[in-house]
């Protein structure tokens, strides 16, 4: 029974492949992933033929992060079903985890000419182009990924980001909004608003963007950074130093941020010298 169900929650986490695996990940942990792809294994040796059990071994190994043995079993399904565009599609973004975004456009390009109409391959295809710098291409291929979905939030999202590149703020806005319509959850689309509106010097609708995007997601380090920096446009600076402190506390790595915090306490530090000489 225990197997049953996990094999329901597999070919339900594949079709919905999320971008980063999260849903995968959000019900089973890496020993339960590890499990289910010994599992697979077991079926592979009984039966080598089946693309089906290397593309659901290649997709737990995909969220276990093993990205070399992921692309062996989705190559391995390939030359199964060579005209299945979910393959293709899949070692894509085994390719873009990897930062081989040629790869993935290689692999992106062929899913869809097997499947023209299916919209997360354009999405995932327009992400790989935005890396690689071709701007217009990732534009194209959003409108296309909602044009064939009009529910796709993600495409919503990402092309919003690229009206805000471009500077037409309204249709960025216009964009995330459209994108907290479909689904309320959504700390990346409330964090890009933000952004907008720091650039639209609308800094208090960026503080109230911002601290939606953490309420949603407490751990959201950028939205602590930024909406310190606007904390310090405004020259409140203890507030600026809360966020600052908790964003550098969630991405200590993160040097552009430890350095604004270092030099805001260099600032107060000379504020306090300066009060306890004179008073």
């Amino acid at each position: 029974m225990k197997e049953f169900k996990i094999g329901l929650l597999v070919l339900f986490i594949f079709f919905a492949f999320a971008r980063n695996c999260v849903y995968a990940k959000a019900y089973m942990s890496d020993i339960e992933l590890i499990k289910s792809i010994q599992k697979y294994d077991k079926k592979i040796n009984k039966n080598p033929d089946s693309a089906k059990l290397y593309i659901k071994r290649g997709f737990l190994k995909f969220c276990l992060k093993d990205y070399g043995s992921a692309l062996e079993d989705y190559t391995s399904a390939e030359e199964l079903e060579p005209k299945n565009a979910n393959i293709f599609y899949s070692r894509g973004r085994v390719w873009f985890e990897c930062k081989k975004y040629n790869f993935a456009l290689e692999d992106y390009d062929k899913a869809i000419t097997l499947s023209p109409k299916d919209s997360k391959i354009y999405l995932s295809r327009g992400m790989a182009k935005d890396k690689l710098n071709d701007i217009d291409g990732a534009f194209n291929d959003y409108n296309l990924a909602i044009k064939y979905n009009k529910h796709l939030r993600d495409a919503y999202v990402n092309r919003g980001i690229i009206y805000d590149k471009q500077g037409n703020y309204d249709r960025a806005l216009g964009d995330y909004y459209k994108a907290l319509k479909l689904r309320k959850y959504g700390p990346d689309a409330y964090y890009n608003i933000g952004l907008t509106h720091c650039k639209m010097n609308q800094f208090d609708d960026a503080i109230e963007d911002f601290t939606e995007a953490i309420k949603q997601n407490p751990n959201y380090s950028l939205a602590y950074y930024h909406r310190g920096l606007v904390y310090l446009e405004l020259d409140n600076q203890q507030f600026a130093k809360s966020d600052l402190q908790k964003a550098y506390q969630l991405n200590p790595k993160n040097l552009e941020i430890k350095e604004h915090l270092d030099n805001l306490n260099k600032k107060l530090n000379k504020m306090l010298e300066y009060e306890e000489f004179y008073y």
